[in-house]
């Protein structure tokens, strides 16, 4: 396939994406077979007809063999590699890493002078592109005259060591090895359980440490998620307050960040389970082969806690259900942290143990399902795992670590909250970056259902009142626009996108109304708690509407100011989580850009606090 290049003036001056696009429909050539000639996927050139992704050198080379036109080096991924190349283990990639560390030394300038520190290893070895993000969170966060310098060292984030004083806390528990080139952000207990959406920990130590939280600060999250600010702020001796609207979520959060002073608790619970699911595998079996077993069967067990739901026989084998089932009933004879942490374990090993089609990120189950399964065995490992990262983080964070007390969350939504005006210091949160947020709910279905007995809850009994939600009813949908009164940028937009008569456009279009209208809300709210020049990061992501980007963090910036927030900064970049360089099939329809937007709360009178 020989095609006509595109105009090379229009090219200088159109994006990449753009001229994709458009050289590919004008051409009449199809999305698969363009990927075909190009040796891609499908998914991954829609990938670059919308801009989240660029194309390999070797692919833009492909492409200007077709006709495309030139493709500069800067509009292509070059820029997403690592430094670090070669085979993993090699002696010539440890080589280069060890290149890397010795040039690799930066000095920063904190409020006490300045102060030679090395960089962790996937800040020295990842990609260029990244570069510029990881020195801007190392520079603000030595930046803090409040946190005295011994104590700041030692709770950097992204940083392997720092001259004169050591390791740093989050190094010692992350455990990077020199060839790394992305953060692990499973390090702790952060990484208990899978969770769609988890920002970095490395992003909110960071942020702590600008902010200078410490013992005589509150921080609080009003979209806690799974728990990664709390974790941090157990971490460093930082009294806690979260908010969370999902059950599920909060078992994460509570679990993960009101851990046990003693790990050898919690491996003593799970030699406890060990021979309760033993025992009690065998008692129901009485030497049947699990194979003779049906659901209907397992589900009249005495003891079983597992009610039965739709497809149920689809999601789980007989075999499967059983060793669920016992796991519940031993979970919901335990109380306080151990109930948590052993349901916890259960609903982290589901997509092991369910028949869940692990390719798609919502709750689906597999055309195949899965066979042998050993639940026992899957949660036990899990539980041990989970004591061993409890053991780890007391020992990294000797001195900085809080008890248990410093942690509390409400099980609601922001909206329906109450906190006294002017008793937060900072805020750190990501919330739903618009609607869909009700595909986070589910990924864990599996979970939900199983765990009835305790969550009490189905995900969607509350769905009308989770903010971002794409489920709420015509007579729900408010839609009042009160943001765009507030926000000439929300109003524009809006204005401007009314005219596309796609049913399911316009229900998105006025569900993204009322999510405006909600974030004008919670800024309202942030106000009011936050004290005087007390501060919020606030991450969040510009999505799409029909084929427009929504400019999310200038709209939000806008509705904040209004509510007596001061814009402070604007940190935009792709946020990643495990991998740097990974990439989702529907990570290109949700997010374009992210952001960290941090505010200042202006001064108020006294009169105005009370």
């Amino acid at each position: 396939m020989k095609r006509t290049p595109i105009n090379k003036k229009k090219a200088d001056a159109t994006q990449f994406h753009d001229r994709l696009r458009t050289f590919r429909v004008s051409h009449g050539i199809s999305r698969a077979a363009l990927a075909k000639e190009l040796g891609v996927t499908s998914m991954t050139l829609y990938r670059w007809e919308v801009g989240s992704t660029k194309p390999s050198p070797l692919a833009a080379e492909k492409l200007q063999k077709l006709g495309f036109g030139v493709v500069g080096q800067h509009e292509t991924n070059i820029g997403s590699i690592s430094r670090l190349k070669g085979k993993y283990g090699s002696s010539k990639l440890i080589t280069h890493a060890l290149a890397l560390r010795a040039a690799g030394q930066i000095s920063l300038t904190t409020p006490e002078g300045e102060i030679a520190l090395l960089p962790a290893p996937y800040v020295r070895n990842g990609p260029p592109d990244q570069a510029a993000f990881h020195h801007k969170l190392l520079r603000l966060q030595v930046s803090s005259p409040r946190l005295p310098k011994q104590s700041l060292m030692r709770r950097l984030s992204m940083i392997e060591d720092v001259e004169h004083i050591g390791v740093p806390a989050q190094h010692l528990l992350e455990g990077s090895k020199p060839t790394a080139v992305s953060w692990n952000s499973n390090y702790g207990t952060h990484g208990w359980h899978r969770y769609v959406g988890r920002f970095p920990p490395h992003v909110v130590r960071a942020l702590l440490n600008h902010f200078g939280a410490d013992a005589n600060t509150v921080v609080c999250d009003p979209f806690a998620g799974s728990g990664t600010t709390a974790v941090e702020c157990r971490l460093l001796g930082i009294p806690f307050i979260g908010i969370e609207i999902c059950p599920l979520s909060c078992l994460m959060t509570e679990t993960k960040s009101a851990f046990p002073a003693k790990p050898k608790y919690l491996s003593d619970i799970a030699n406890e389970y060990v021979e309760f699911y033993d025992k009690h595998w065998r008692e129901f079996l009485k030497g049947r082969p699990v194979s003779s077993v049906t659901h209907s069967q397992v589900l009249a067990k005495k003891g079983n806690r597992v009610p039965s739901f739709v497809n149920i026989e689809r999601w789980f084998t007989p075999e499967a259900l059983l060793g669920v089932s016992i796991t519940v009933e031993f979970g919901m004879s335990k109380k306080g942290f151990a109930r948590k942490a052993i349901l916890l374990a259960l609903s982290a090993k589901m997509r092991s143990i369910g028949n869940v089609d692990v390719d798609v990120v919502r709750a689906e189950y597999s055309k195949k399902s899965r066979v042998n399964v050993q639940v026992g065995r899957l949660v036990a490992r899990h539980l041990y795992r989970m004591a061993a990262n409890i053991a780890s983080s007391l020992s990294s964070h000797q001195g900085l670590i809080g008890p248990p007390s410093l942690i509390s969350l409400f099980e609601k939504s922001v909206l329906d909250v109450k906190l006294p005006n002017a008793s937060i210091d900072f805020v750190i949160t990501s919330p739903p970056y618009g609607v869909e947020a009700i595909s986070y709910l589910r990924t864990h279905l599996l979970s939900y259902r199983s765990l009835a007995a305790h969550l009490h809850h189905d995900p969607y009994d509350t769905r009308e009142k989770t903010i971002g939600s794409e489920y709420i009813t015509e007579d729900a949908l408010q839609a009042a626009n009160h943001a765009s009164r507030l926000s000439p940028t929300c109003k524009k937009f809006f204005s401007a996108s009314h005219n596309n008569l796609d049913k399911k456009y316009q229900v998105r279009r006025r569900a993204m109304i009322q999510f405006f209208d909600d974030m004008l809300s919670v800024g309202e709210r942030l106000s009011a708690w936050l004290k005087n020049e007390g501060k919020i990061a606030f991450v969040i992501g510009n999505k799409r509407l029909g084929d427009d980007v929504i400019p999310t963090d200038i709209i939000v910036t806008e509705l904040f100011t209004s509510c007596g927030l001061i814009f402070i900064d604007a940190i935009r970049h792709k946020l990643k989580t495990n991998n740097s360089n990974s990439q989702v099939p529907w990570q290109e329809r949700i997010i374009q850009e992210e952001t960290i937007l941090i505010f200042e709360r202006q001064k108020r009178k006294k009169d105005e606090m009370d």
